[in-house]
């Protein structure tokens, strides 16, 4: 049985994993993020983050039980953004224009239009591209935060049980 502190590790190294991953396959395989690729990398990033925080103040009930919080809804954003891409590739009209970065449209749009653009998806949002064991990049990080959610969720009852 591990320990709370090991489980927390565990959380971060995985996410290091997958976030690295991503990074490895942009830099080296020609793999370019679309918006919605981006937003489910920087929900990797919170739950780290917030399992990296996990992993020192997991003896504060208080502070530790809302950073759990913090990790859920980050799981949780995860899924709505994976999800819409899964939506995205397999139920796309095919009208779809070729987007910009996220960072471009940050830049130069209202925060109301890029949530609007990101959302209504763009060519490189609908593409398969890299696939694993017959699942696309989209399905696996749905599965990864689908893990990520129970696994919080899991983690927070067994730290309120730990006192």
């Amino acid at each position: 049985m591990m320990s709370l502190r090991q489980n927390y590790i565990l959380g971060f190294i995985i996410a290091c994993i997958l976030l690295t991953t991503s990074v490895y396959l942009q830099l080296f395989d020609g793999f370019i993020p679309c918006p919605l690729c981006t937003l489910q990398r920087f929900s990797f990033f919170l739950i780290g983050f917030f399992f990296l925080i996990l992993i020192f103040i997991y003896k504060r009930t208080i502070l530790s039980m809302f950073i759990h919080l913090l990790a859920i809804s980050s799981a949780v954003m995860g899924l709505v953004f994976a999800g819409r891409q899964i939506y995205l590739q397999h139920f796309s009209s095919g009208g779809n224009e070729c987007g910009v970065s996220i960072q471009y449209m940050l830049q130069v749009l209202p925060l109301s239009d890029v949530a609007q653009k990101i959302f209504a998806g763009s060519a490189e949002c609908s593409v398969d591209g890299w696939t694993f064991l017959r699942l696309n990049m989209a399905e696996w990080t749905f599965l990864w935060f689908i893990f990520f959610l129970f696994f919080t969720i899991y983690l927070s009852f067994k730290h309120r049980q730990y006192k």
